[in-house]
């Protein structure tokens, strides 16, 4: 009996917390529940721990731990492998995947997550996890032995505590069933000190028969040695129970879990801050494979408005200053040489130095450099620059190169701009909506990472943090300890509001910051709490809702509205597909958008987009007819099925994908249409009239009647 059951479930939970159960002697059905239950019958993490944690989602994982039964012999792995699977299929929802984790374990359990959060660190099906768990918490887990003893050994005591079995018979046992593998502790090892961990230490003895032929003894059945993890974020406390009665509690005025409960809901309120700082999380990974390479070269890939310039401003931030750094736009080509002539200029004496003696101007040169001032031609001073690139410098003047919105570059000049940037000379970093330009055999290997859209609490933080800057609010509203007192609960009403503006703005930085600030010129929005329900209720307004689009203010650090963001990505969706492909699937690209869009899909699931592809070759005479209405576009062939085949719509979906109209979710492959792209298409067409904007939509609805009507009959079977 397996299974992982929610048992508390509020309305917009924001950290998930895991029980995970020990030993199950006798093999009861019950066991999960009765583990954290007292003897007058309080299940604590339903009845207490939700007054403590108001906005957590509270479930229980069930396994056989029964050392007696043969249905057991599983290693921990295999249970371990169940809880990531179950755990990652209750996460599949976008603000699911990335909520925070918190793994409560009791005893032999705690060896059970420990291990699970190896598997997830080595399975790319469930690095999500990894990725979320942020505490641990520990109820008499033995994670070594005394002495020289090792997991087993101390897992032993366990199982000779609970069953009444001597202690040595139970050892020979563990060790011939597989149950304990010393290895997984060893590879938890590297990983310990990624999270928070509490320990929780029995400070009462039970009696425990370690040979056969002698009475039990009362002994701890893990002792404070092998109850600490040893982790460098660990707080371990005392707690006046004994190995069996240490996890449960009769109330909230019991002790032992006034003692438990505020330690417990502290690591909450810190998983959530945590969670709320992915970009510091994510600018850290970058950080850290910097530091540790040699060739240095990292792509940052997301949608556009998501924040990639943004981050690698950040990361340039942190570079040590004497280090020479060209900031260089590649959209195209005549921007990109403006760029390059521009920053010849600003290193004028460096270059000049190495155009006359040859020598490459470092930090003690480079007043010295100054003094070179011969008269030279700007292509001379460009080609100098071209040259100092491709050299091999001393490790502290190596360039740092950051091409922005490098997707946008024309084909034509990628071979030309590989060689000039392909040297050992360069560090690099670049920016793009393709998620596939890092791949071998594209411009520049390299290691990549996927900025995505801002998770909802930090998307809301960003909300509250322009609210500071902009105007003063109640700090009740926008303090950022209100997660941990009182008044958090109290306006859980205004933070929702706050996070529907940032779900229909798409978790877009640019877009957030740009629509909000729309808000306050044109509302006579003073960020009250009421500011953010009369934006709700613009944006539900067609009007509204492209007015907002449309916005912009120059001096913003995005400068261009939100729509115009859409318009590049359609734009270079156009150049890619006329340039590249042998016919033009533009048009039936923009129809697939729009269809999309018109059926509010925000994701689509493998089996959604299945039903998509046969529900587009049933109705095809439809979609034959609203095609052929768009000027310009040429049939692929006379075979009136061959447009909406598996191919063709196949290809369309990786042509939406290279410029960020669509991204696929990595932890199950599902297709996202950002809301913000959804609006922009819906709203504010580029190249379709009303009428065949009306025929997409009517199309739209046939396919969703019959994608429904499908569905509906495959689950009869």
């Amino acid at each position: 009996m397996q299974y992982l059951d929610p048992i508390v479930t509020p309305d917009r939970p924001d950290v998930d917390v895991v029980f995970v159960h020990g030993l199950n002697p006798k093999g009861s059905e019950t066991h999960a529940r009765q583990t954290w239950t007292d003897h007058g019958g309080v299940f604590w993490p339903e009845s207490l721990l939700p007054q403590e944690l108001p906005l957590a989602r509270i479930l229980i994982f069930a396994y056989n731990s029964s050392i007696l039964s043969r249905a057991s012999n599983a290693h921990v792995a295999s249970h371990a492998r169940t809880l990531c699977d179950r755990l990652k299929n209750r996460r599949l929802q976008e603000q699911e995947i990335h909520r925070p984790l918190v793994f409560v374990a009791h005893s032999l359990g705690g060896l059970l997550v420990k291990q699970a959060l190896v598997e997830a660190g080595t399975d790319p099906l469930y690095k999500c996890l990894k990725a979320s768990a942020y505490g641990l918490v520990f109820f008499a887990t033995p994670h070594r032995g005394g002495g020289r003893a090792g997991v087993a050994e101390a897992a032993a005591m366990v199982c000779s505590a609970v069953t009444g079995q001597p202690r040595n018979k139970l050892l020979d046992s563990l060790k011939k069933k597989s149950l304990i593998n010393e290895l997984s502790s060893d590879q938890f090892r590297h990983q310990m000190n990624d999270y928070e961990v509490l320990s929780f230490v029995e400070r009462r003895k039970m009696p425990v028969k370690i040979f056969p032929l002698l009475p039990a003894k009362n002994v701890y059945v893990v002792d404070e040695t092998s109850a600490k993890l040893g982790s460098a974020r660990e707080n371990h406390q005392d707690v006046d129970r004994n190995h069996s009665d240490i996890c449960k509690f009769s109330g909230p005025n019991d002790r032992a879990y006034q003692g438990v409960a505020p330690n417990l809901k502290a690591m909450a309120n810190r998983a959530r801050q945590h969670h709320t700082r992915c970009r510091d999380n994510l600018l850290e990974e970058i950080q850290h494979q910097w530091d540790h390479s040699t060739q240095r070269r990292i792509a940052l890939a997301g949608i556009g408005g998501v924040g990639k310039t943004e981050l690698s401003v950040s990361f340039v931030e942190k570079l040590d200053s004497d280090r020479y750094v060209l900031w260089l736009r590649s959209s195209n080509h005549q921007v990109l040489q403006e760029d390059l002539k521009k920053a010849a200029r600003e290193l004028r004496h460096e270059l000049l130095q190495f155009y006359a003696v040859g020598n490459l101007a470092v930090r003690e040169d480079r007043d010295a450099a100054a003094s070179y001032v011969s008269p030279i031609a700007m292509s001379e001073l460009l080609d100098t620059l071209k040259l100092w690139m491709k050299v091999t410098p001393k490790d502290e003047s190596r360039i740092f190169i950051i091409l922005d919105d490098l997707d946008g570059l024309e084909p034509a000049y990628h071979e030309e701009y590989s060689h000039l940037f392909g040297g050992d000379a360069v560090d690099l970093m670049y920016t793009s909506r393709d998620p596939s330009i890092a791949d071998p055999g594209m411009l520049w290997e390299a290691t990549q990472f996927e900025v995505p859209p801002l998770r909802r609490e930090e998307a809301v933080g960003v909300i509250e943090g322009l609210a500071r800057h902009n105007h003063p609010i109640p700090t009740h509203v926008v303090s950022s300890s209100s997660q941990h007192d009182p008044s958090f609960e109290n306006n859980v009403v205004n933070r929702a509001r706050m996070g529907n503006v940032a779900s229909r703005l798409g978790g877009l930085p640019a877009a957030i910051t740009n629509g909000l600030h729309y808000m306050r010129d044109n509302l006579d929005s003073k960020w009250d709490p009421d500011c953010y329900k009369k934006f709700l209720d613009l944006w539900d307004q067609d009007d509204g809702k492209r007015n907002i689009l449309r916005s912009h203010r120059t001096m913003l650090k995005y400068r261009h509205s939100i729509l115009t963001s859409t318009e590049v990505s359609l734009d270079r969706l156009r150049r890619n597909t006329c340039d590249r492909l042998r016919y033009d699937i533009h048009e039936l690209c923009l129809v697939l958008l729009w269809l999309l869009s018109a059926m509010d899909l925000n994701t689509i699931s493998r089996d959604d987009f299945r039903l998509l592809k046969d529900s587009l070759r049933i109705i095809s005479p439809d979609l034959q007819d609203l095609v052929r209405s768009i000027p310009g576009f040429g049939l692929v062939s006379t075979d009136q099925e061959s447009l909406v085949h598996d191919f063709s719509v196949n290809c369309c979906v990786a042509e939406l994908v290279k410029v960020s109209l669509l991204t696929q979710r990595s932890s199950d492959g599902a297709w996202l249409l950002n809301p913000v792209t959804k609006a922009c298409v819906l709203l504010v067409p580029i190249s379709i009239s009303l009428e065949q904007r009306a025929a997409v939509e009517r199309l739209a609805e046939k396919v969703q009647e019959h994608m429904r009507s499908t569905e509906i009959a495959g689950s009869l079977f």
